[in-house]
Order: structure tokens, then C-alpha cells, then sequence
């Protein structure tokens, strides 16, 4: 009798195939895990340096546009204009500025008035140093002043 021999894989040949797959899959799963948590960090750097950018843009719009007075009991700037008024609320973890939160937390500020160091009532420049989380940037925003605020004085 002539018996043919059919062509397949072995138990043991199929074993090492799902042992190496099983291997080459667990290891994909750990790098997209990594991947993930490389673009949430990406993503959470990208809304701090946007809301660092909207405050910045905003309170130098405002500096420019209104007078500016430093609440000390308050912690608060109030920036007046003929029009409106606008006050900054300086907290811990947050500012407030009108309705807008915006969580951007400062170290110590820094005031000034024609130059000199200033703690309370009108001024003309304000330095913000920034927490560890925004690698201990600052922000320093003054007022553009014309020759008539000098003509005026």
C-alpha cells in the first residue's frame, strides 16, 4: 500500500508560533501605551503654552488700553478705561480675569511704577515669574506710553 504523507505543521512547531506571536503582540500593546502617554503629555504642554499665550496677549491688550492699579488686600489688578473697568484676580492655581479662568499660577509679582518697585496703587509694568511647570519662564508687560503721558505730568 502506498500511504502519502500529508504536509502540516507539528503541535510543537505551532506552539513556538503562538508563543512568539503571543510576544510580538504583548510588545506592541506596550509601545502604543507608550505613544499614548507621550501624546497626553504633548497635548497637556500644548494647552499650558495656549493659555500662557491668551493671558499674555490679553493682559498686555488691556495694559495698553486701560490705567492700571495693583489692589494689595485683594491681590487683584483693576484696570480702568473711560468706557469699562477690568479686574484681575490673582489666585493660587488660577487667574481670573471678568468671567475667564485661566489656570496659570505665578510665584511672586513684581510691580513697577516709572521704573521703581512698587507695592500698591497705580502701575506701569508688571513682572509675572512663572511656577516649575512652565520651566520657571516669567512674563514682564508694560505699558507703551506716548509723549503726551510725559506732557501731561
Amino acid at each position: 500500500m502506498n500511504t502519502k504523507k500529508i504536509n502540516a505543521f507539528t503541535l510543537s512547531e505551532m506552539l513556538v508560533v503562538l508563543v512568539v506571536s503571543s510576544i510580538l503582540i504583548s510588545m506592541a500593546f506596550v509601545v502604543v501605551s507608550m505613544v499614548q502617554k507621550q501624546v497626553y503629555l504633548i497635548q497637556k504642554n500644548l494647552s499650558k503654552k495656549q493659555q500662557l499665550h491668551f493671558f499674555e496677549a490679553t493682559l498686555l491688550r488691556d495694559f495698553n488700553t486701560h490705567r492700571v492699579f495693583f489692589i494689595k488686600e485683594k491681590n487683584s489688578l483693576l484696570l480702568k478705561n473711560t468706557k469699562d473697568s477690568i479686574r484681575y484676580g490673582f489666585f493660587d492655581d488660577f487667574v481670573i480675569r471678568k468671567t475667564d479662568t485661566i489656570k496659570i499660577s505665578f510665584k511672586n509679582k513684581k510691580l513697577f511704577l516709572e521704573g521703581a518697585i512698587v507695592t500698591d496703587g497705580e502701575i506701569d509694568a508688571i513682572e509675572l515669574p512663572l511656577l516649575n511647570s512652565y520651566a520657571d519662564a516669567q512674563l514682564f508687560l508694560q505699558k507703551t506710553k506716548d509723549a503726551t503721558f510725559y506732557l501731561n505730568k
